[in-house]
């Protein structure tokens, strides 16, 4: 393998004394191989980063659409196929892929991936907190109350929508934890709701006074009802049954 590279830094060597300022290093994807194909990808970054070798430190491809030389059994499964290519030279390191899907399913968890691990371990995934509208809600609109972590949010609020009924959604600044966290370490409580109900002047927007929260943070129900005087209905434990939960509500 040394070898290899040896002769991929001579060639860039080549290319460069010829006036190309700007390569993309191709180690060669080999589905049939995946532990040496990542090995060479994690071997031409550790010539360039350790060794200080500028000759290898440009981008590097991988070539996960190579899958299809050799198909599975039918082309879901070649699909996946490529989708586990695709995601371990994300990890170690490829810069750019070459792919022959593009399914939703096939290139979604792809961009989730490589967001993951190009984000700050130390701050939590989150959304902007404050009033969200689901659908065009109006003064008879249930109002549900939720956490800032993004994934909680986004599941969250999917779920109202299936639900079909037009909805407020308020999410508090937990500090991008999720729900049973955030009660457990004393970012949601019922302080945190009170200053969003008030800043977001939801008494104004609503002719009733329920607030639905989640399941997960049932304990804070008296808490929530003696600081705000609205009722507090306990939501699902999962957010899964949101829509069951807020058809039943409306009959």
């Amino acid at each position: 393998m040394e070898a290899n590279i040896a002769r991929m830094k001579a060639l860039c060597k080549a290319l460069i004394d010829a006036g190309a300022g700007e390569l993309v290093l191709d180690p060669v994807t080999a589905p049939e191989s995946l532990a040496a194909t990542v090995e060479r990808l994690i071997l031409l970054r550790r010539v360039a980063v350790l060794a200080h070798d500028n000759l290898l430190g440009f981008p590097t491809m991988g070539v996960p659409a190579s899958v299809w030389v050799r198909p599975e059994a039918n082309d879901e499964l070649t699909k996946m196929k490529e989708a586990c290519v695709a995601s371990a030279l994300v990890a170690r390191y490829a810069s750019l892929l070459i792919m022959h899907s593009l399914d939703a399913w096939v290139t979604l968890p792809l961009f989730v991936w490589r967001g993951s691990l190009y984000s700050d371990p130390r701050k939590p995934s989150s959304v902007e907190p404050g009033l969200y509208r689901i659908g065009k809600p109006d003064e008879s609109s249930p109002v549900l109350l939720t956490s800032n972590f993004a994934l909680t949010y986004h599941i969250v609020s999917e779920d109202v929508k299936r639900s079909g009924i037009d909805s407020y959604l308020l999410v508090v600044d937990t500090g991008g934890f999720a729900v049973s966290s955030a009660v457990a370490g004393r970012r949601l409580t019922a302080q945190a709701v009170r200053d969003l109900l008030e800043a977001t002047k939801m008494a104004s927007m609503v002719k009733h006074r329920k607030l639905i929260i989640p399941g997960s943070a049932a304990k804070l129900k008296g808490e929530i009802e003696d600081l705000t005087g609205w009722e507090v209905i306990v939501g699902p434990p999962e957010s899964g049954d949101i829509p069951r939960f807020l058809r039943g509500l409306q009959r």
